[in-house]
């Protein structure tokens, strides 16, 4: 058993999550990316900002003030900008699968489960 173990290969998952940026075209070059190094598969995450939080202003709802990065910031804008918009998952998953990956992602609400399914989104 041990030496089948040292001999197997290791399933690598790479990420995109939010970082596409914003960009349709960053996220099919990070796919491409993410082929080239190897791994097998490309993980995404489903979501909506209303499916995450609340649109609120009170501070359980903000990034604290000394938060270098995001400080003072809303989670729903955060969300909203973070998210992988629903429109681009079918262009997402056919591009992964064109480049040999397996691409799966974490849903978050009953409306994420029902768009994976419909990308065939088996894993």
């Amino acid at each position: 058993m041990l030496a089948d173990a040292e001999t197997a290969r290791p399933w690598v998952i790479a990420e995109l999550s939010a970082n596409h940026d914003g960009s349709l075209e960053r996220a099919l070059a990070t796919i491409d990316a993410i082929a080239a190094t190897g791994a097998q598969t490309v993980k995404f995450q489903t979501y909506t900002a209303d499916s995450m939080t609340l649109d609120s202003t009170e501070p359980a709802f903000r990034v604290t003030d000394g938060h270098g990065l995001w400080g003072g910031r809303g989670l729903y804008d955060l969300y909203r900008e973070a998210g992988t918009p629903y429109e681009w998952h079918a262009q997402l998953f056919s591009h992964a699968r064109e480049r040999g990956l397996t691409p799966f992602s974490s849903p978050f609400d009953a409306a994420a489960v029902e768009l994976l399914e419909s990308v065939d989104c088996a894993v």
